[in-house]
C-alpha cells in the first residue's frame, strides 16, 4: 500500500488555520456540499454510531455523500439511516487490510460480484491501485463489472494504473482519489487525455485558504470547471468527525472562486456525475424471470443462509448452493466439517447427489483424505473429514448431481 503523502498533521493545520481566517473574506452562505469520499469501515462502527455519522453530516450541510466501507455492511448501514443522503459505493475490501493484497485474491471478485447482484451501487471503489497491477486479473474483472453494471470506478491510483484502466475500457467513468495526490499540472495534463476523467480533491491541504486559492490549482479548476469535487476521505475513524470542518476547510477556499464555479466544485460536478449513475442503478430491478429463480432457490438455502453466521452463497444459472464450516474456523492439518445445502432453480427437478473437495490451484494437488458427504433430504448434506494439510490459496468445490446435468460451483478461501 502506498501511503498518503499529505500527513494528517499538516492536513489539520491547514484545517484550523482556515478557522482562524474566518473574519476575512466571507464563505458562500449555505453554500451545498457534495462529499465525494467518504469510509464507515469496521473499526468505526462502535466508535461513530451511525446517528452520530449522519449528524456529523448534517452539521456539515452536506447535500450527499458517497459512501463506501471495509466490509461494505458499514456503506449499507448508512444508507438505510438516510438514503436521501448517501449513495453507495462498493468498496472490494473486507477488512482493511486487504487494501494491499486485494489485487492478486480472486475471491475478491467473487466477493464484488455477490454485492452487486444484492445490492445498488453508484460506483466499485474507493480501491488502491498503482501501475502495472492494474493489469492483473482481479482489477479487469473490477473494471469489468463497471462496465456491466455501468458504474463509476473510485480508483486511488497513479497516473500510470489509471492509463491501464482507459486502455481496458477507453469509456470507462473514472474518479480519481484525492487527484492521485499528483501536481496540478499533471493532473490537468491527464484530464485533457481522458474525456471521462473526473478528480476528486480528499486530503489536499494544498487548494489554499479561507478566501484563496492556490494559482496552479485555479489554473486547473479554469480550465475543466466541471472535472473537480471536494471529498474528505474518513480513512480512519477519527476522520469522521473532521466532515464538518472539511466542508468549511473546502468553503474557505472556494470563496475565492467566482460563485458558479464554487458551485460546479463544492457539489454540482459530484451531481453531474454521480446522481445519473445512481439513479439509472437503483432503476435496474431484477427481472421477473430472474425473481422466480430466486425464490425457486429453495428453502433449505434459504434457512442455513438465515440460521448460520458467516454462512457462504454460490450460485450458477441451475443450482444455489450454500455452505457454513461447522465448528470453525479451520485450521491447518485439523479435519473440519461442512452444513451444505443445495438448491436447485426454475425448472430443475431435483438434486440427486453432492461432491465436496478441495485444491490448490496453483500447486494442482488437492487434500489427502476423501471427506463423508452424507444426506439430511431436501437438499441437506453434511461433509465430514475434510482436511486442508497446509497454508495457501484452496478452492472449495461442490459437484452438483441435477437430473440430467452436473454443476461444478468454487470457494476460494486463504488459510494461514
Amino acid at each position: 500500500m502506498k501511503p498518503h503523502r499529505l500527513p494528517m498533521l499538516a492536513f489539520a493545520a491547514a484545517l484550523s488555520a482556515s478557522a482562524a481566517q474566518a473574519a476575512q473574506p466571507p464563505q458562500p452562505a449555505g453554500l451545498p456540499i457534495f462529499d465525494a469520499h467518504v469510509h464507515y469501515s469496521h473499526d468505526a462502527w462502535d466508535v461513530v454510531p451511525v446517528a452520530d455519522v449522519i449528524a456529523l453530516m448534517r452539521k456539515a450541510g452536506l447535500k450527499r455523500a458517497l459512501v463506501s466501507s471495509s466490509n461494505d455492511d458499514g456503506t449499507q448501514k448508512l444508507y438505510a439511516a438516510a438514503p436521501e443522503l448517501i449513495v453507495p459505493s462498493l468498496r472490494p475490501y473486507r477488512t482493511r487490510g486487504e487494501i494491499s493484497t486485494w489485487v492478486r485474491d480472486s475471491s475478491v471478485a467473487a466477493h464484488v460480484e455477490d454485492r452487486l447482484k444484492r445490492f445498488r451501487y453508484a460506483a466499485i471503489g474507493e480501491f488502491h491501485l498503482y501501475g502495472a497491477d492494474a493489469d492483473l486479473p482481479v482489477p479487469r474483472r473490477l473494471v469489468e463489472l463497471a462496465g456491466q453494471y455501468r458504474l463509476i470506478l473510485h480508483a486511488h491510483s497513479d497516473a500510470d494504473a489509471i492509463e491501464r484502466i482507459f486502455r481496458q475500457a477507453p469509456d470507462a467513468l473514472v474518479l480519481w482519489a484525492h487527484s492521485g495526490f499528483d501536481s496540478p499540472a499533471s493532473v490537468t495534463a491527464m484530464l485533457r487525455k481522458h474525456r471521462n476523467l473526473y478528480a476528486d480533491l480528499a486530503y489536499r491541504s494544498d487548494m489554499g485558504g479561507a478566501g484563496r486559492v492556490d494559482p496552479d490549482w485555479l489554473a486547473a479548476f479554469l480550465e475543466f470547471p466541471d472535472r473537480f469535487m471536494v471529498g474528505t476521505d474518513t480513512f480512519t475513524p477519527e476522520r469522521l468527525h473532521y466532515i464538518p470542518e472539511h466542508a468549511n476547510f473546502s468553503r474557505g477556499w472556494l470563496a475565492a472562486l467566482a460563485p458558479d464555479l464554487a458551485e460546479r466544485i463544492a457539489w454540482k460536478n459530484a451531481e453531474s456525475l454521480i446522481a445519473p449513475v445512481w439513479a439509472a442503478s437503483r432503476a435496474r430491478q431484477p427481472s421477473a424471470a430472474a425473481e422466480k429463480r430466486e425464490a425457486a432457490s429453495g428453502d433449505a438455502c434459504t434457512a442455513l443462509a438465515g440460521a448460520a453466521p458467516g454462512a457462504q452463497r454460490l450460485e450458477s444459472d441451475r443450482v444455489v448452493v450454500v455452505y457454513r464450516v461447522k465448528a470453525g474456523p479451520i485450521r491447518i492439518g485439523q479435519p473440519f466439517s461442512l452444513d451444505v445445502a443445495a438448491c436447485p432453480k426454475g425448472a430443475a427437478v431435483g438434486v440427486r447427489a453432492l461432491g465436496v473437495d478441495a485444491q490448490m490451484p496453483e500447486h494442482r494437488h488437492g487434500m489427502n483424505y476423501a471427506p463423508k458427504i452424507a444426506s439430511a433430504g431436501d437438499g441437506r448434506f453434511s461433509a465430514d473429514g475434510l482436511v486442508l494439510h497446509m497454508a495457501g490459496h484452496w478452492q472449495l468445490t461442490f459437484d452438483v448431481q441435477l437430473d440430467g446435468a452436473r454443476e461444478r460451483l468454487l470457494s476460494d478461501l486463504r488459510l494461514q
